[in-house]
């Protein structure tokens, strides 16, 4: 019956959406096939994927109760798009559905702003961006006692997604705050390609095309900075986070052929804004990215993320979630999305 009517929805808002044929994936991404394009143009049989999301779907970092105190540095979604276009690439935004609004940037909890669908359709149209799940609500699974509830929470986010021109977000399902178990893994298993979960190791078809279907993702954390030599190496950081090391980055997202790496950001910002101390800071100004700091774990430095970005290997293919599940022959068995494989 869920599932039903789920289709049932899905079929009533198909008709905004564009449909080409079947087996090509609409879009920038298409499906691969034998012979796929590498990064710099190459073919090749087993490439190594990457991809690049953004938790949230978070527009912009702010602080404020009513998200006005916006610093000249704190950088919008479109301009992390403008970033990624001028090196030929795009990302995956990760929605919650009950936090984006039709045309407004609403303001959560006085830290961020969130994308509206409107601008999620122009990152898609203007810079190929894609979108999958982050859940209906952003609710914890791991305390439900019901597939009703499952349900709710994660697949039928899959309806509202197509209806707004993302059909293809079945490719992966971003649990909250990280927090799963098996059975809600089991149950997002079947409607979705991969459950992501966080992790420093790279995915591979073998691991990933299994149950319960993990997306390993290295989640950008900001925070601390690397100088011990500086006030900045122990300044007080919501659960002590230290800046991510851009050097490890890089070599997380240089993936062998046959392996996915997954790069998650959150907010970026550029230049210096307050002080140690302060609740919304950062300084960004640093040629070191070992000086480089910012005041909030999901707030990140824009320089030391290209850093990564610029460092990654130029033969993997980087693309969203459902071209891997699409390539890897990863169907979900209560499948929702379109096309169907």
């Amino acid at each position: 019956m869920l599932v039903a009517a789920a289709l049932g929805l899905l079929a009533l808002s198909s008709p905004a959406v564009a449909r080409p044929d079947p087996g090509v994936a609409p879009g920038p991404f298409s499906r691969p096939g034998p012979g796929i394009t590498s990064g710099t143009g190459r073919e090749v049989a087993e490439p190594a994927y990457i991809s690049l999301l953004f938790s949230r779907s978070n527009w912009q970092a702010v602080s404020g109760a009513d998200c006005s105190i916006v610093a000249p540095g704190a950088r919008t979604l479109e301009q992390n798009a403008q970033d990624l276009a001028d090196r030929g690439l795009s990302a995956t935004a990760l929605v919650v559905i009950n936090r984006t609004a039709a045309a407004d940037r609403t303001c959560f909890r006085g830290y961020t702003s969130q994308a509206s669908w409107a601008d999620l359709a122009h990152l898609r149209d203007s810079y190929g961006w894609s979108a999958n799940s982050q859940g209906t609500a952003y609710r914890d699974m791991t305390v439900m006692t019901s597939d009703a509830e499952r349900f709710a929470e994660s697949a039928a986010s899959l309806a509202p997604l197509a209806a707004h021109g993302f059909p293809r977000a079945w490719g992966s399902f971003a649990f909250a705050n990280n927090k799963q178990e098996s059975l809600s893994q089991a149950f997002v298993g079947r409607y979705f390609g991969f459950v992501r979960r966080y992790d420093s190791l790279r995915n591979s078809r073998a691991e990933a095309t299994a149950a319960p279907y993990l997306m390993r993702t290295w989640s950008l954390n900001g925070g601390r900075c690397h100088n011990r030599a500086l006030a900045c190496y122990d300044m007080p950081v919501l659960n002590d986070r230290r800046s991510a090391n851009v050097d490890l980055v890089r070599t997380y997202l240089n993936p062998e052929p046959g392996q996915w790496s997954v790069l998650q950001a959150y907010r970026l910002v550029e230049g210096t804004h307050g002080v140690i101390g302060d609740t919304y800071a950062w300084d960004c100004s640093s040629a070191d990215w070992r000086d480089r700091w910012t005041s909030q774990p999901e707030i990140s430095c824009r320089n030391s993320y290209l850093e990564m970005v610029d460092g990654r290997n130029l033969e993997a293919v980087v693309t969203d979630p459902t071209t891997i599940a699409l390539a890897w022959g990863r169907v979900p068995v209560d499948y929702l999305g379109w096309p169907r494989p």
